[in-house]
């Protein structure tokens, strides 16, 4: 009966979608990126050190939206991560997509992040370098062939629902509930994830994500994660945690700290991670990160020292 529910709710919205009258009232297209290399000292104890440059997930896109007079939207996306260091691949696809807009909330059809996935915030202090928490939890996926739900916001609460129409008629599902808003002045989040037969790296999993950041003093946010994840088969069956910290010590000057352990992605897996951020300039930051990767199996352990600048921008074309 749910999964029944689940695919009439996204044919419906789909349907809204599919006959919208096109009454152009306004439209634009922005052209926005991400250019964050960086130089990383490596040392994998069990085969010796080495300097390299690297490319952390930096990315160009295309995105808009077209109003029309009876109120809706019709939004999309197209977002590539491009690599001009190793080139390999040169070009991935990451979020994207298009949908639509209004009273409803959005609804969205294409690649995405899942809500689980969206549901970690801010926690991840190292997102998309060397000390990301997928090295740690399962959880951490960007679904194909994905139609999203994600209702109005209604005094900072939201719910998002994703269908993943996976090969062979299966089908998955993943959803979040989060609140959003400010506490001491600084902005926090309060949220919960469920994943129901989520694939990743060959397996099906269910996962349980609690998520939030809350501000302890107006500079000091305290990101927390706690999640569980079993897969269909049986073989994993696994809880894990992740601990943030992150305060300015300055204007332009920010302290990062994360810990995280988990059996989930290898056994004994921990993750240890210490930063600073300086703000050059509102598009500009120039990072230092040390990260500290250890396993059960001492062969996979790591450390990484990373200094590296990171450029935002958006270009409006019309």
């Amino acid at each position: 009966m749910k999964n029944l529910f689940l695919k009439r709710f996204f044919k419906l919205h789909l349907f809204i979608l599919l006959n919208v009258i096109i009454n152009t009232q306004s439209f634009g297209a922005n052209i926005y990126g991400r250019l964050d290399f960086s130089l990383n000292e490596i040392n994998k104890f069990s085969l010796g050190s080495e300097t390299k440059a690297v490319s952390n997930s930096s990315r160009l896109g295309l995105k808009g939206k077209h109003i029309f007079e009876n109120g809706f939207s019709a939004i999309y996306q197209y977002e590539t991560q491009i690599d001009p260091i190793d080139r390999s691949p040169n070009f991935k696809d990451r979020n994207s997509y298009i949908g639509l807009k209004g009273y409803f909330g959005k609804f969205i059809i294409g690649i995405h992040d899942t809500p689980v996935k969206q549901s970690q915030a801010t926690v991840d202090l190292f997102n998309d370098t060397a000390g990301d928490i997928k090295n740690i939890l399962w959880g951490e996926n960007r679904s194909n062939k994905a139609a999203q739900w994600n209702s109005p916001k209604v005094k900072g609460v939201t719910l998002s629902t994703m269908l993943i129409l996976e090969q062979g008629g299966e089908e998955a599902f993943s959803t979040n509930l989060m609140w959003e808003g400010k506490i001491l002045g600084n902005r926090a989040h309060f949220s919960i994830g469920f994943d129901s037969d989520v694939p990743q790296k060959g397996l099906i999993f269910d996962t349980t994500r609690i998520a939030a950041t809350i501000p302890i003093v107006k500079p000091l946010i305290l990101g927390l994660i706690w999640q569980e994840s079993k897969d269909t088969l049986g073989n994993f069956n696994d809880d894990g945690y992740v601990i943030s910290l992150k305060t300015l010590l300055s204007k332009k000057l920010a302290f990062k700290l994360m810990y995280g352990k988990s059996d989930m992605v290898k056994a004994g897996g921990e993750l240890t991670a210490i930063g600073f951020d300086y703000k050059v300039a509102k598009p500009l930051k120039l990072y230092l990160n040390y990260i500290d990767k250890s396993y059960e199996d001492s062969s996979k352990e790591s450390e990484h020292i990373m200094i590296g600048l990171q450029y935002n921008f958006n270009i409006e074309i019309f």
